[in-house]
């Protein structure tokens, strides 16, 4: 999957894989793939790619609620079926907002493994 160049890419905004070492400054955007392997035959060829996208903030105002229409746009654009909330994480001091698509397949030909 190559969400992460596609996003960036597309939307003008970074985004890293699970966490930042040092994170950035407010707003940012992280992302988790978890993947599900599975197939027929004894032979596992098929991965299931369950993506979300998180946006973290300090603010839910006008400016944020551009910066999230960008998301929906991208996903609208490249088809990803999706689910979207935005919660106050008390324990953070922050709004997360985030993006569940729904599973992406992928298949293995049979000469890649």
């Amino acid at each position: 999957m190559q969400i992460e160049n596609d996003f960036e890419k597309e939307t003008g905004f970074k985004i890293k894989e699970l966490r930042y070492l040092k994170p950035p400054k407010l707003p940012y955007f992280l992302y988790q793939n978890r993947k599900n392997y599975r197939g027929a035959d004894l032979l596992n060829n098929i991965i299931e790619n369950n993506i979300t996208i998180e946006r973290y903030s300090e603010t839910d105002n006008d400016n944020d609620l551009k910066e999230k229409q960008k998301v929906n746009d991208f996903l609208n654009k490249n088809n990803y079926e999706f689910e979207v909330q935005t919660e106050w994480l008390s324990a953070e001091n922050l709004y997360g907002t985030f993006w569940v698509l729904e599973p992406i397949l992928e298949k293995i030909r049979k000469d890649e493994y």
